[in-house]
């Protein structure tokens, strides 16, 4: 009976990976799923230089960026001033195949890499996941690098891996361990979300109920009753919480989406009006000249062809590149001894006092 309760006020557990989603544990209070590491990318962040209450909005942001992923979610855990960051496509976990219905989202998704083995101070590991292997490098009690093979590497391929973690080549691949998939992770977060907090309680409440069930079977039932209560309230606030969540990262990502559309619009724009640039070339043109042609085949260059009387090429070039509106300056003589020609590219920044 303890058991059966037990089950009740527990999460269904399962491993998503490549093929499906395979059940592990069977729960009546809502989701969890182990996230296979072949799906999963990693990354660290240095938040040496970031407030400890603004890390996580840090880490929400470096992940929108870094992730190579349309739609990505991610676990972050802090070590000091250094988070270990998983990350992985939210469309692709929820997609069932082409002729199923998309899965339900869980109530949470942590990686693989949690479940099998434990951390280290320092050190190197080659562990066997439920498909193919993750090489592990520690580094003062952080995964400073890690890497996933579909198969055991290659001595080549594991030395590659150990040099891009700062390490000096090896004579052998190490042994895979073959850790089984634990029931509880590693490690947890240490600044948690609201979900997993209330997730420790809830297992902190179960022992305490399953104690007292021990002497009085009857007080068991009601305390079980009560709690089922607060942990379906609970979960109705997480989800809520989490919907909101999802509004503002998607306010967010169509606001970089945006940004982007915007620097790329403007990057479109002439670098100058040719009326600026004439303006701009009477001014470093020295002594008397006429302007005999002005030629732009495109935005970013312009070829003057001008009459001087007393035309200095080199004097042309230093003037021209030292307005700071032109850049690549080449001045030669043209067909007349008193004709010069002037080719140019144009930058794109203005030069002071000249708007």
């Amino acid at each position: 009976m303890f058991t059966r309760l037990r089950r009740g006020f527990s999460p269904s557990r399962g491993l998503r990976n490549a093929e499906g989603l395979r059940s592990l544990t069977e729960g009546g209070s809502g989701q969890e799923w182990v996230l296979a590491r072949g799906l999963c990318a990693y990354t660290t962040l240095d938040g040496a230089s970031v407030p400890a209450r603004k890390r996580r909005g840090f880490a929400d942001m470096a992940v929108a960026r870094w992730a190579p992923f349309a739609n990505p979610q991610s676990y972050v855990e802090w070590i000091g001033d250094r988070a270990m960051v998983w990350a992985w496509s939210r469309d692709q976990i929820l997609d069932a195949g082409q002729d199923a219905a998309p899965l339900v989202a869980p109530r949470r998704v942590l990686p693989e890499s949690l479940y099998r083995g434990q951390p280290q101070r320092d050190g190197e590991e080659l562990v066997v996941m439920d498909s193919g292997c993750e090489g592990r490098v520690w580094q003062e009690g952080l995964l400073a690098a890690t890497r996933w093979w579909a198969l055991p590497p290659a001595l080549a391929e594991w030395n590659e891996f150990r040099r891009g973690a700062g390490l000096q080549s090896a004579h052998q691949v190490p042994e895979a361990l073959p850790y089984p998939l634990a029931e509880r992770p590693w490690s947890a977060p240490q600044l948690r979300g609201l979900g997993e907090v209330m997730g420790q309680q809830r297992q902190l409440l179960l022992a305490l109920v399953t104690g007292v069930a021990a002497a009085a079977v009857s007080t068991l039932l009601v305390a079980g009753i009560a709690l089922k209560v607060s942990i379906w309230q609970v979960d109705r606030d997480i989800q809520a919480q989490e919907q909101a969540l999802e509004k503002i990262i998607d306010a967010r990502e169509r606001a970089l989406a945006g940004q982007a559309l915007i620097e790329k619009t403007l990057a479109l724009r002439p670098p100058a009006g040719q009326v600026q640039l004439l303006s701009a070339v009477s001014r470093v043109m020295r002594g008397p000249w006429q302007l005999v042609e002005w030629k732009m085949e495109d935005a970013d260059n312009v070829q003057l062809t001008a009459i001087m009387p007393t035309a200095d090429p080199s004097a042309i070039v230093t003037a021209w590149e030292a307005s700071g509106q032109f850049t690549d300056v080449t001045a030669e003589m043209g067909a007349q001894s008193n004709q010069v020609i002037v080719n140019a590219r144009v930058l794109r920044s203005m030069p002071r006092g000249s708007r």
